[in-house]
Parts: C-alpha cells; sequence; structure tokens
C-alpha cells in the first residue's frame, strides 16, 4: 500500500504515553540488537568455542541474507492492510516467535564442532530474519505515527532514551544474572538469562502495540510492487546520501561496541565485574546522549550536529591507544564519554530519515515508508554485517585462540596488539569518514525545507516529477 497520505492527522500532538509505549519497541529490539553487538562475538568464541574467522564468515553471510529480506519485509508491511494499521499487527504476531529464537541463539548443544557450526548457522539465522520480521514494521511505525518534524524527532527521542533498557539486560546484565543463575557454567547460565530477557522483550512488543496509533495513513491502495518501489527509493538522492552515512557509521559502531570485552578482558586484565561496569555504563550514557540531543537539535542544526558528532567520536576514540592497561577508570571514563555521543546520533539517524522519506514522497508522490524505513535497515545491517565479519577476520588475521572446553587461552603479544589496534584504530578512522562525507555529499532536508515539504503534502502538492502543482517555496529550496 503506497501512495499519498491523509493531510488531516499527520501534525497531531503526541502524547507522552503513546511515545513510551513506541519507546517500549525499541527496548525489546535492543535486548537482541545489542547482545548481537557487544556480547555475541566474545559468547561464539570464548564460550561457545567457534574460530574467529568462522564466526566473521557467519556473521557476514547471515547478516547479508538478511539484509535483503528486509525490502521484501517493507513491501509486505506497506500493503498490509487490517484494523490495526499497516506495522503494529507485526509487533503480536511475531512478539513470541522473536522470544524464541533469542534463546536458541545463546544455546551451547552438545555436538562435535561441525553440528555446533550447524547448529550456530541455524539459530543464528532463524533470529535474525525474527528481527526482521518484527524490526521493520516497528522502525516504519515511526513515520505513520506522526509526520510533523518537531514531534517525530521528540517521538524519536523517547525511543532512544527508551531503548537502552533492552540494551542494559541484553549486555550489561546478561554475564552477572548469568554467572548468578548458574555459577560455574556461563554457558548454561546465559541460555537462562536470555530466557527471561527474550520474554521481557515479548511483553515490551505487546505493549508498544497496545499504546500506539497509525496516525499517517495512505490515502489510495495498489498492488505490491517491490520492483517499482524499489525504483521509487532509489530517485530519492537524500536517501541515497544516507544510505551510505548509515553503512559506514554501524561499522565503525559495531567495531567498537563488539571489542569492548575483548578489550576489559585482554588489554585491562579485568572480569566480568568491570566488564559489567563498560556494557551498563553504555546503557545510562547512551540514554544520557539520547535524551540531551533534544534541546541541541532545537537550537542547532541536526545535520551538522551529526557531522561534527561522529568526527569527534573518531577522534576521541583513538585516545584508547595511549592508555595504559591499568588505568582502567580512565578507559571507563572515555568509553562512557564516546558511548553519550553514540546515544545522540540515534535520535538525529532516524529523525533524518524520517525526512528523507517525506521528501520522497514529495519528490515522486508515493509514500512507502515501509521500503524506505526497510532499505534503510538493509544499510544499517550491511554495516553490522561488515563490522562483526571484520572483527572475526581481524581476530583471526592476529593470531586470536578460541576457548577450549569453555576456558578462554592465553594469547600472544601480537594477538594483543591486534586487539587495540582493532578496538581504537579501526572504528576512529570509519567514524571520521562518516562524518566527512556527510559534509561533502552536501545531505541538505534542513528543519526549514523540511517544514515546507510537510506544507506541501498536508495540501496534497508534490514536485513536478508527477506532474502535480508545486509550492514554489519548496521547489526553491530543495534539490529534486
Amino acid at each position: 500500500m503506497n501512495s499519498l497520505i491523509q493531510p488531516t492527522q499527520i501534525t497531531e500532538k503526541i502524547s507522552a504515553k503513546e511515545k513510551i509505549g513506541y519507546g517500549m519497541g525499541d527496548a525489546a529490539s535492543h535486548i537482541v540488537f545489542d547482545s548481537c553487538v557487544a556480547i555475541l562475538a566474545y559468547f561464539y568464541t570464548d564460550i561457545y568455542g567457534l574460530s574467529p574467522a568462522i564466526m566473521g564468515t557467519m556473521f557476514l553471510a547471515v547478516r547479508l541474507l538478511d539484509a535483503f529480506t528486509d525490502p521484501i519485509m517493507g513491501a509486505i508491511a506497506d500493503n498490509t492492510v487490517t484494523r490495526w494499521g499497516r506495522f503494529r499487527p507485526y509487533l503480536l504476531i511475531i512478539s513470541i516467535p522473536f522470544a524464541i529464537s533469542t534463546i536458541l541463539v545463546y544455546t551451547v548443544p552438545d555436538y562435535d564442532e561441525t553440528g555446533k557450526i550447524i547448529f550456530a548457522v541455524t539459530t543464528y539465522v532463524f533470529m535474525t530474519l525474527m528481527y526482521t520480521a518484527i524490526n521493520i514494521p516497528y522502525c516504519s511505525l515511526g513515520a505513520a505515527i506522526t509526520g510533523a518534524p518537531k514531534e517525530n524527532m521528540s517521538l524519536q527521542s523517547y525511543r532512544f532514551a527508551i531503548a537502552p533498557i533492552g540494551g542494559a539486560l541484553g549486555t550489561a546484565a546478561i554475564l552477572p544474572l548469568a554467572d548468578y543463575l548458574s555459577p560455574g557454567d556461563r554457558a548454561a547460565g546465559i541460555q537462562l538469562a536470555m530466557t527471561i530477557f527474550g520474554g521481557i522483550g515479548c511483553l515490551m512488543f505487546l505493549f508498544c502495540f497496545a499504546f500506539t496509533k497509525e496516525r499517517v495513513q495512505p490515502i489510495k491502495e495498489e498492488n505490491m510492487d517491490i520492483i517499482r518501489d524499489l525504483k521509487i527509493l532509489v530517485k530519492n538522492d537524500q536517501w541515497r546520501i544516507l544510505a551510505v552515512y548509515n553503512f559506514t557509521m554501524l561499522v565503525s559502531l559495531v567495531i567498537r561496541a563488539g571489542m569492548i570485552i575483548y578489550y576489559v578482558t585482554y588489554i585491562l586484565n579485568k572480569g566480568a565485574d568491570i566488564a559489567s561496569y563498560f556494557l551498563l555504563g553504555t546503557t545510562i550514557f547512551s540514554m544520557f546522549g539520547s535524551i540531551i540531543v533534544k534541546p541541541f537539535s532545537d537550537r542547532f542544526c541536526k545535520i551538522q550536529l551529526s557531522i561534527w558528532n561522529n568526527i569527534l567520536l573518531g577522534l576521541a576514540g583513538l585516545l584508547f591507544f595511549v592508555i595504559p592497561g591499568d588505568y582502567w577508570i580512565v578507559a571507563l571514563c572515555l568509553y562512557l564519554f564516546l558511548q553519550a555521543l553514540q546515544g545522540a546520533n540515534g535520535p538525529l539517524q532516524w529523525s533524518m530519515i524520517t525526512d528523507a522519506n517525506n521528501y520522497g514522497e514529495w519528490k515522486t508522490g508515493r509514500r512507502i515508508t515501509g521500503m524506505n524505513v526497510a532499505a534503510n535497515i538493509f544499510t544499517i545491517k550491511l554495516g553490522v554485517a561488515v563490522g562483526g565479519a571484520l572483527i572475526g577476520w581481524g581476530l583471526a588475521w592476529f593470531g586470536f585462540q578460541s576457548a577450549v572446553d569453555g576456558e578462554p587461552v592465553k594469547q600472544t603479544q601480537e594477538t594483543l596488539d591486534g586487539i587495540l589496534i582493532i578496538f581504537t584504530v579501526f572504528p576512529a578512522i570509519l567514524y571520521i569518514i562518516t562524518g566527512i562525507y556527510l559534509k561533502i555529499k552536501q545531505y541538505n532536508l534542513t528543519e526549514g525545507k523540511v517544514k515546507n515539504i510537510i506544507y506541501d503534502l498536508e495540501h496534497g502538492r508534490f514536485c513536478d516529477e508527477i506532474g502535480e502543482p508545486v509550492a514554489q517555496t519548496v521547489k526553491e529550496n530543495v534539490t529534486a
């Protein structure tokens, strides 16, 4: 179902209760997403016993496969017609399979090496497909709740302030809870912990379903045509810029977050208790960053904020390279500062995605929210895939030895140096590239231009590409 929006409710004020309800859906998503970014690589190499090379290849292959399902799921969601809307039904239907998949991927079977590889791939594929089936509609839901720029920025700020609750469960809480639930058997403990967290995630999605409402609705219905919608999407030059931006930023994020436990364990020589400080601090300071960015974005251009935020994330991250291993508190403070900056990236990123969606409709005359969001998540997952693969391949390149019978192996000095390089230099370079790219490609959907686009959409006026009258104020200010 792709087309024009109902103008009467695009700028309706959204209640705090509904914004909280929407945010709970992302908290549920982050139980899986954050654990995959921060814990899963460590789980596979140091607990499950996969070699880093096999792990890296699996991450890339499965996540690439999953990424290509995103546009399909987006098109399916766009063409869904129910009394609950286009996107909300999937929060209800997929919530239980989503929880089950979370449990299975953190299960260590009593198989030989080949059997364990097959089990890991199978359960990882299942989890990523369930994540896609529920997360694409969830992310699309934001643009269906409101089309007003300030309301959308507020909605996204609530979302990214609440999301770290799920992130805390999937990262900071998992290792301490695992040790508590099953002392001496971390594999069994992690499975029990993820059983609890999977159930909580299911309830969070149901809460999101119950307390949200789809207001921005297409006027006319059309048959699903994925190829047509992809062609429409590619015409959106602002989306094309964001696609590359999303990819490079996520590669940076995944490498830094995925390497933090290796850094704490092998460079700082600390155990799960200190690692939990880093992971819990990630939750708290990411939440702080997502909240504090709202007043900054009200005062300053969010495009410029995004540019300089990513450059600072890169430059400051290089400082880890000179922090001595016994100065773990200094390393913790620096990491928490970086997580606050990364937390600010979330609302800015998704607000720009919504702006690009509105711009795409204004330019082409068709609203393909599900496809737009799915395509953005495709680039995000591509970044996650490449970032995860680089972790595995990088560790293999520097000679990292996986656990034997669940017990970590002492690493060589070359491997330790490699861990530090992967953790510091790789993401720093990519964050800087991300900021510079957004600057030189001139992403130009400023608040004033977006307001004019929304005004045109409310009055049924579009870019002259489709032969409709267009407001000159927008045509003069927005590059079509």
